[in-house]
């Protein structure tokens, strides 16, 4: 069991470097250097389409890799299974790419750029199963190295290609050349018997996660309509610390499920989620209370210009960040004892609710409406898993025992 504890806190070490390093780097570098660059109406038009990106990418290239970890632990899943099972949902994400931001493109390379990044960052969130198959994190770890160094070559390069996708574009092909040329994930591209049953659970997860990265990014879409760019950038500052202390999620989420469909920890009991959720409710106000503290020195560092108006959301859109990722956490681990015909459920009320109160509060309130509808959507999430976790492990106890 110790042995256990300590492989474990290890691989949620090297996992947190791993995307701290990544994130470090696009928060402390990139962004702030392209808001020099671009000015921040600008910017705000480049968090827009970041933000499409952000919404589809990952819901597809994450849905492949839990799926894969998840199924493999019963059925033979071999790498045309999710190839075959990414290829429409890519198709799809593209056209809606192109549909949505095709007004801020200024050309053809533009387009072809957008796709491109779309593409490469999805095989990324997908490509770092490699790693968590074999709960290799200090290969993991190497990944995401490799990936923050291109995002540094590429913003270096700004001056030279006037480029903002090439910042970006650089790092994701490069972790995509580093497994085609070393891992095992692209090739051979061979398929199972169980082909179309995998796709099928990739494409309710996918769905299921789109809802959930739609609202995540939402943010800079109805703020970009219903207000204008300039607040784009000003709520993407507020939340920054939020969504960067929540990054803790990200690696948790990835050493959790990795050990559990390895079958190296007990089951997931009434008592066990009722004491992770704890754990993650007091972790969560722990870094609420250390943003609140430090969210005024780093404005004033790194974006004196819109100090005033940031600080004046910066409180509630923070809070509203740590409760939407403590809720995503508890529903990775659902995941391996529930179908994830619940995620779907679950994101569905929540995205909808999230819907209709941000564009009502954000027509009578402006920003500051938008930062409670977040709050308020994100609270009732949490509920809403906590529980759903807790019925569906109650009722699986009671049939167990009356078996």
């Amino acid at each position: 069991m110790q042995k256990m504890q300590k492989k474990f806190a290890t691989d949620f070490i090297w996992s947190v470097a791993a995307l701290g390093t990544m994130n470090g780097v696009l928060q402390l570098f990139v962004y702030p250097f392209l808001n020099r660059q671009l000015g921040q109406s600008d910017f705000g038009n480049v968090l827009y389409v970041l933000g499409i990106v952000a919404v589809f990418a990952p819901s597809v290239g994450l849905a492949a890799n839990n799926i894969r970890l998840v199924e493999s632990r019963e059925k033979k899943v071999l790498n045309g299974d999710l190839a075959l099972a990414m290829l429409p949902l890519l198709a799809v994400s593209g056209i809606m790419l192109f549909a949505v931001c095709n007004g801020y493109f200024s050309g053809v390379s533009d387009c072809v750029a957008a796709v491109l990044l779309l593409v490469f960052t999805t095989l990324r969130y997908y490509g770092d199963v490699e790693y968590r198959m074999t709960l290799n994190y200090k290969g993991y770890f190497v990944y995401y190295l490799v990936l923050s160094l291109g995002y540094i070559a590429g913003a270096l390069l700004y001056p030279l290609t006037k480029s903002w996708f090439l910042c970006f574009l650089l790092g994701e092909a490069a972790v995509w050349l580093l497994l085609v040329v070393k891992g095992h994930v692209y090739k051979p591209l061979q398929k199972s018997e169980n082909t179309a049953a995998v796709s099928k659970k990739v494409l309710v997860l996918a769905a299921s996660y789109l809802l959930v990265n739609m609202v995540l990014n939402l943010d800079r879409v109805l703020l970009q309509h219903l207000i204008d760019s300039s607040t784009v950038t000003v709520y993407y500052v507020a939340s920054l610390l939020g969504k960067t202390a929540a990054l803790l999620v990200g690696p948790l989420n990835g050493v959790v499920i990795g050990h559990l469909t390895k079958g190296k920890t007990k089951p997931v009991t009434k008592k066990s989620f009722s004491l992770v959720s704890c754990a993650v409710l007091l972790a969560g106000a722990v870094l609420f209370a250390g943003i609140s503290a430090v969210m005024p020195l780093f404005v004033k560092l790194l974006y004196p210009d819109i100090y005033t108006p940031v600080l004046s959301v910066s409180v509630l859109a923070n809070l509203s960040q740590i409760i939407c990722f403590a809720s995503s956490l508890l529903l990775t681990i659902m995941l391996t004892f529930c179908s994830e015909r619940w995620q779907f459920a679950i994101q569905s009320v929540y995205a909808a609710v999230f819907l209709v109160l941000s564009i009502a509060f954000t027509n009578q309130n402006g920003l500051q409406g938008f930062v409670t509808a977040g709050l308020a959507a994100n609270s009732l999430r949490l509920v809403f898993t906590l529980g759903a976790g807790l019925l569906i492990l109650i009722k699986k106890e009671k049939t167990e025992a009356s078996v």
